[in-house]
C-alpha cells in the first residue's frame, strides 16, 4: 500500500465509486481536504446516483451510519455528509449546485435542522437552495424560519420561501396568520400573498383584519388573497 493511501492523500477515483454506486466512498470523498475539485465531483455523483435510483441508496448508507453511532462506533458521517452537501450548494459549478440539491430532498427530514440553520448563511445561494429544498422536503419545523426570511435582501431567496411555504401548505396557516400581525410589513405583505394561495378558511377572519393596514401594499395583498380563498 502506497504511503500517500496510508495518509490518506491519495485522491479518490469518483468516477468508479459513480460507476459502482459506492454512496459511502462518495460520502468519505465529501471530506477530502486536499483537493476542492475532488469533494465538487463527489456531490456532482452523489446527486445523479441519488436522482436515478429507486433504491433511495443515500439515505440506506445514512441510516448505516446512524447505526454505527448508536452501537458505539466513531462514525458520524452522516452530519458532516450533510454539511458537505450544504456547502456544496454554494459551488460554481451549477450542476454541482443541482445535484447537491437533489441529494438532500432525497436525504428529507435528517438534513431539515441543518438546512434550517443554512438559511442564515451569509451566501445568497445557499439560503436560495436551502429555501428551495426545504419545500421540497415540506417538514412543519420550517415554516417559522422560512417566514423570517422573507424579509431577506435577497429577492431570490424571498420567492424560493414564499414558494416553500406554499408547498408545505397547510400545516404553516396558523403561523402565517400570526406574522399577519407582525411590526415587518414585508412579512404581513408576504404572508398575506401565501394564505392567498393556500386558500385555508381560518385565514379569512385575519386576512380581513389586515384591509385596515398602514400598508397599502398588505392591504392588496390581504384583499386578493380574500378573493382567492372565496373563489371571486
Amino acid at each position: 500500500m502506497g504511503l500517500k493511501k496510508v495518509l490518506g492523500l491519495e485522491k479518490p477515483d469518483i468516477k468508479k465509486m459513480e460507476r459502482n454506486k459506492d454512496v459511502k466512498g462518495l460520502m468519505k470523498a465529501l471530506s477530502f481536504e486536499n483537493d476542492e475539485s475532488i469533494r465538487r465531483d463527489a456531490a456532482f455523483a452523489l446527486g445523479k446516483i441519488s436522482d436515478s435510483s429507486t433504491a433511495d441508496p443515500i439515505i440506506n448508507e445514512l441510516n448505516y451510519e446512524k447505526n454505527d453511532v448508536i452501537n458505539g462506533s466513531d462514525s458520524d458521517i452522516g452530519e458532516s455528509t450533510i454539511e458537505q452537501l450544504i456547502n456544496s450548494l454554494n459551488n460554481e459549478n451549477i450542476d454541482v449546485r443541482k445535484n447537491a440539491a437533489i441529494a438532500l430532498i432525497k436525504i428529507g427530514e435528517p438534513a431539515v435542522d441543518m438546512l434550517i440553520n443554512a438559511l442564515e448563511n451569509e451566501n445568497w445561494r445557499v439560503r436560495w437552495h436551502s429555501a428551495e429544498i426545504l419545500g421540497e422536503i415540506k417538514d412543519d419545523r420550517a415554516v417559522k424560519p422560512l417566514i423570517n426570511v422573507l424579509n431577506d435582501e435577497n429577492n431570490g431567496v424571498i420567492s424560493n420561501s414564499i414558494i416553500a411555504l406554499c408547498e408545505i401548505g397547510e400545516p404553516a396557516v396558523e403561523i402565517l396568520i400570526n406574522a399577519l400581525k407582525d411590526g415587518e410589513w414585508r412579512l404581513r405583505w408576504h404572508s398575506a400573498e401565501i394564505l392567498g394561495e393556500i386558500k385555508d378558511d381560518r385565514a379569512v377572519k385575519p386576512l380581513t383584519d389586515v384591509l385596515n393596514d398602514e400598508n397599502n401594499d398588505v392591504r392588496m395583498a390581504a384583499t386578493k388573497a380574500l378573493e382567492r380563498i372565496r373563489g371571486d
